[in-house]
């Protein structure tokens, strides 16, 4: 039997700190505990996708960066929603060079994966910050401003509830729409870097962390980021007994982040009589 090769890349949510990462400020992301994992399966010919769950049209691309030219059938399985700023191509990016890696028979470590991940990330995103796929291979929590090393962040495995809105978010769209009703929201975006500190120096403690959360989604409605349908998922959180509910994420649609501890049933029932899909996973995920 012809041996198969195989990476798995984790996705992450933003915990704290989402655009105000793009004004110099810290943002606090943690993997998820659900992933992505490419098969490579060696055979004659050029290397070509011949299954995947991820539709998307620069697929062909990513893969001509990642892998070798020629010699295999590429298999993409994939646990996260696509395009919900869960970090999904991150997640494909990690996979790919972790399955390559390992046709080379090698291991790397994250900053390895790190550094060889933008250039398959510039094919999503054109000029990633590095935050994703930094996520994507630690597995782990991270503390980031943009220009500085990733800082890892000790955090006790958390359990949340991801309530999706159905929507992709048009992330270029809202960063230029915050951008332009600058000076005006400086001070919540300066309150919302502020909050992904203080976020991180909480994560034991549930109380003061859904306080955390839920001060920085008001934040992230008044600089225009979130929708009434957003809004009405992290009331919904909320009043099924999460300590703390927002916005992860662009905004515009995407997901909400609720810390659920043991009212995750109650959420995802809750979820589910309104009609809308949420999952539970673990923060972060290793």
């Amino acid at each position: 039997m012809t041996p198969a090769f195989t990476g798995s890349g984790l996705g992450k949510l933003i915990v704290l700190g989402e655009h105000s990462v793009v004004y110099g400020h810290r943002a606090l992301a943690a993997a998820v505990s659900l992933g992505t994992t490419v098969t490579l399966t060696p055979r004659p010919g050029p290397t070509a996708l011949s299954a995947s769950d991820i539709e998307d049209d620069r697929l062909a691309e990513a893969l001509a960066v990642a892998l070798p030219a020629a010699g295999f059938a590429v298999d993409i399985q994939t646990e996260l929603p696509v395009g919900r700023g869960m970090g999904s191509s991150a997640a494909l990016t990690v996979a790919l060079l972790r399955a390559a890696a390992a046709a080379r028979g090698e291991a790397p470590d994250a900053e390895t994966l790190h550094q060889r991940g933008f250039a398959v990330e510039r094919v999503f995103h054109g000029n990633p910050s590095g935050l994703d796929h930094a996520v994507a291979a630690s597995g782990g929590a991270l503390l980031y401003r943009r220009g500085e090393p990733p800082e890892a962040v000790d955090m006790k495995p958390l359990r949340v509830v991801v309530l999706d809105s159905g929507v992709a978010g048009d992330t270029g769209a809202l960063v230029a729409g915050v951008a332009a009703r600058r000076p005006g929201i400086d001070a919540a975006l300066a309150r919302l870097g502020e909050l992904a500190e203080l976020g991180a120096g909480c994560l034991g403690d549930l109380d003061a962390l859904g306080g955390v959360l839920n001060e920085a989604h008001e934040h992230l409605r008044e600089v225009g980021v979130s929708t009434p349908q957003l809004d009405e998922m992290v009331a919904l959180s909320r009043s099924a007994g999460s300590p703390g509910a927002k916005l992860s994420g662009a905004g515009g649609g995407g997901v909400v982040l609720a810390l659920a501890g043991e009212v995750e049933g109650v959420i995802l029932r809750a979820s589910a009589e309104r009609g809308i899909n949420a999952f539970a996973c673990w923060l972060p995920g290793i």
